[in-house]
């Protein structure tokens, strides 16, 4: 059975890939910063079986290399796919009004984070030879994350 590993499995593009994934019969690795994002993708999704979970900083340069390499060690199951969908957005300022700190921010969030996904986890998808395999860039509009 195929795996994807997704990156923002909390958002709200992150829970839709997660019951995508479950629904299309693959197992799911969900990158999740926290144990209350635990509690809150379960809820959503409405089960935990085909999940299994993987506590990141995906903002870190590192933060999706640990999960790389806890994968390499047998730790986490191999996978297959990756849908990366983390961003952020705060609409409240205008964006004339947006600091220089908060745009930093949201580079950060938005795009240096799929970088790192990328960069963490090309190789690995490389190194397993599957000739089905995918690396997925999903944005969407801002709103509540779950």
């Amino acid at each position: 059975m195929e795996t994807v590993l997704i990156v923002g499995a909390t958002g709200n593009i992150g829970v839709s890939a997660v019951k995508a994934a479950l629904n299309t019969g693959r197992n799911v690795i969900a990158v999740v910063r926290n144990q209350a994002s635990i509690s809150k993708l379960i809820r959503h999704v409405g089960t935990s079986k085909g999940i299994t979970i993987a506590e990141a900083n995906v903002t870190s340069p590192d933060g999706l290399q640990s999960v790389v390499q806890r994968v390499r060690e047998g730790q986490l199951p191999s996978f297959q796919h990756v849908y990366s969908s983390v961003g952020a957005f705060d609409l409240t300022p205008r964006i004339t009004d947006i600091s220089t700190e908060a745009f930093r921010k949201i580079m950060n969030i938005n795009l240096e984070a799929n970088f790192f996904a990328y960069r963490a986890t090309i190789p690995y998808l490389l190194e397993q030879k599957y000739g089905k395999s995918t690396w997925t860039l999903m944005t969407g509009a801002a709103g509540d994350s779950v």
